[in-house]
């Protein structure tokens, strides 16, 4: 498959989905989708392409797989406060899922919970497929994580027992609660993530966070 046929076989695939992205109120730039919630969370949905690798790479199953013209669907909830303090800069007018701070692969969250990537192949099979999955696992995960509480809640435990995706649930949860005034549960979070890493850099990293915050020095 040509790159050329591999980014318009996508581009009808998200032109067959075209209904489902509107019906639920999401916004599209490229291969992204956004959707604000009422708590000013922005829900993301994304489009990944597999790499196209140089001639001569070499594949090793398992280890280093061929992904190209095939795609795999990305999913993000995204916290303005938290993206200010570890960036430094104001929220995104459009976000990418890789700014997120709460991430998933839509296949994770499927009854088989592994990572799909599917061939480029625009037939109704596939997007009956791909609708189905939208409607049963990500629009579910999406809204349930679409508040702060919902996050402060359930996302530790949810994290803990699935593994779903890149996070790091103390300091995401230690900026939300400080930002709404609950600073000792913030230290709290922040102080578990210092005992959790043996990273001296990501110590002192929590510990400079926790300043910006406005908490106490720690003991640990």
């Amino acid at each position: 498959m040509e790159k050329s046929q591999f980014a318009e076989q996508l581009d009808e695939i998200q032109t067959a989905l075209v209904p489902f992205f509107k019906g639920d109120g999401f916004k599209k730039r490229g291969r992204t989708y956004n959707r604000p919630s009422a708590d000013n969370l922005i829900s993301v949905i994304n489009f990944q392409m597999g790499a196209f690798d140089p001639p001569g790479t070499t594949y090793i199953p398992g280890i280093r797989e061929n992904f190209y013209g095939l795609f795999t669907i990305n999913l993000g909830i995204f916290v303005p406060e938290v993206y200010a303090v570890q960036s430094g800069g104001e929220a995104k007018n459009f976000v990418q899922e890789y700014h997120c701070h709460i991430r998933a692969r839509l296949g994770m969250l499927g009854p088989k919970r592994q990572n799909i990537w599917w061939k480029a192949n625009c037939s109704q099979e596939l997007i009956d497929d791909l609708q189905k999955r939208l409607e049963m696992d990500a629009l579910p995960f999406l809204q349930h994580f679409e508040s702060r509480e919902a996050i402060i809640r359930d996302w530790p435990d949810y994290y803990d027992k699935n593994k779903i995706g890149p996070s790091t649930p103390n300091i995401v949860l230690a900026v939300i609660l400080a930002n709404r005034g609950r600073k000792d549960e913030a230290r709290t979070f922040l102080e578990k993530q210092i005992k959790e890493t043996q990273h001296t850099g990501h110590k002192e990293y929590v510990r400079s966070l926790a300043k910006s915050l406005g908490l106490e020095e720690f003991s640990v």
